[in-house]
């Protein structure tokens, strides 16, 4: 078995970078593999808006971290300054970034950028054309439904042919793009085994209907994880912290693909087959369950809930580093 890739989510939102900051540099210290960063938009001590700009600090003071958005929204881009910004993310990062993206859906951040919601699919394609043809390509004249680019792009990017992009989201035209148009798909925290299994698996056919033969080396997935000295500890954190980004943001009028408010209530069914939460035996046997059963390659701990506490999640990496770690390596 392939040794499992651990990466997390930091402290994000409000003031925190500091805090962020220090979570990720000793979270290369005690060996993890990756640091991601979120898109939320308007939301109070909880998301950044602009996870490439994070990314970039987190660039200068790491040299080993895989480096990469968990997601990025593209609606809320140009597709050249996106392709611009990851190039240059990846020469800051030599080559370390990979870029999570996808078409977003919750309505109050459409409406801050004025953006159509309704054809942000079809946008999303030519944003995909535009960026690899400008990574890959001398120079580019596109001319699409909503997008006309000319040019060329500099900086070149590091990786070659060009950062890995990673596609999130559910719906069927979503994993077909993703298994079309992108290196992998990347699914979010929200999902229960049962519908990863079955993402996968259209993923999967997808690829093989286009004919792309390529093995998928790496499967990352997303979980929203407390660890702590004690199962209890950890339950009580999870009641604490995690809760409230469910009830208050998921089923609050974020209008969520499938977390509403009846499952937001309930702490023992989203325990079931979505968190990771408990003491550090507990965790060990979840996670197993995770590579067993939908062969995940790389875990992705969103770690940060409104209102845990930065020395909180320094203790969660000090127990995931030296406790469930090894059980994987």
């Amino acid at each position: 078995m392939a040794q499992l890739k651990v990466g997390f989510i930091p402290i994000e939102g409000g003031h925190f970078y500091k805090e962020s900051l220090e979570e990720v540099v000793r979270a290369e210290d005690l060996g993890f593999d990756s640091a991601w960063m979120e898109e939320h938009h308007s939301v109070r001590d909880h998301y950044w808006p602009s996870p490439l700009t994070v990314l970039g600090g987190f660039a200068t003071r790491t040299s080993r971290l895989t480096l990469g958005t968990d997601i990025a929204v593209a609606a809320f881009y140009h597709p050249v300054r996106m392709a611009e910004d990851v190039a240059l993310l990846d020469v800051m990062s030599n080559g370390r970034f990979v870029l999570g993206v996808a078409i977003g859906y919750k309505p109050d951040e459409f409406v801050l950028y004025g953006t159509d919601r309704e054809k942000r699919g079809a946008r999303f394609e030519e944003q995909l054309a535009i960026m690899t043809g400008l990574w890959t390509r001398e120079r580019i004249d596109f001319k699409g439904r909503y997008y006309t680019v000319a040019g060329r792009l500099e900086p070149r990017p590091v990786t070659q042919p060009h950062p890995p992009v990673w596609i999130g989201g559910w719906g069927d035209i979503t994993l077909r793009r993703a298994a079309t148009l992108a290196d992998n798909w990347i699914p979010g925290p929200t999902a229960d085994l049962k519908r990863l299994l079955a993402g996968k698996k259209r993923f999967l056919e997808s690829r093989r209907a286009a004919g792309r033969t390529a093995p998928i080396s790496e499967w990352p997935l997303t979980r929203d994880v407390i660890i702590a000295d004690t199962d209890r500890q950890a339950r009580e954190l999870a009641e604490e912290h995690i809760m409230v980004a469910y009830r208050r943001e998921y089923a609050g009028g974020w209008r969520h693909p499938f977390i509403d408010a009846s499952i937001a209530a309930d702490l023992d069914w989203l325990m079931e087959d979505r968190f990771i939460i408990g003491g550090p035996d507990q965790c060990v046997s979840q996670i197993r369950r995770y590579v067993e059963e939908y062969g995940m390659t790389h875990l992705i701990c969103r770690t940060f809930f409104p209102g845990m506490p930065h020395a909180h999640i320094l203790r969660e990496l000090e127990l995931l580093a030296r406790e469930v770690l090894p059980a994987f390596r």
